[in-house]
C-alpha cells in the first residue's frame, strides 16, 4: 500500500502554549512520523490530529480525501489555541 506524504504545519498559536510556534512544521513520509531537528510537536496535539492524519494519508479519488473537505485542525488545549494545517507534501 502506498501513502501521500503530509506536511503538518503549526499555522496559529494563542494563549498559554509554550510548545507551538507558527511555521513549525512536520511530516508524515510513508507512514512514518519525522520531526526536523530543534523543533518538537506537543504529545496532546499530535494525540488530537493523528486520526485526521492517518485518514489524510490514504490516497484517495481527487475531490473525496479528507483534505478536500477540511484541512486544519485545533490542540485540545483549553489555555490555548493551536491551529494546524495538513496539506499533502509538494515533491
Amino acid at each position: 500500500m502506498s501513502f501521500k506524504n503530509l506536511k503538518i504545519t503549526c499555522v496559529k498559536a494563542e494563549g498559554q502554549c509554550s510548545r507551538a510556534k507558527p511555521g513549525d512544521s512536520f511530516y508524515v513520509r510513508n507512514a512514518r512520523l519525522e520531526i526536523p531537528p530543534g523543533q518538537s510537536i506537543c504529545i496532546f496535539a499530535l494525540g488530537s490530529i493523528l486520526q485526521p492524519i492517518t485518514a489524510a494519508i490514504i490516497k484517495s479519488q481527487e475531490g473525496e480525501g479528507l483534505l478536500d473537505v477540511l484541512d486544519q485542525w485545533q490542540c485540545p488545549d483549553p489555555l490555548a489555541k493551536v491551529i494546524f494545517k495538513i496539506e499533502e507534501e509538494k515533491t
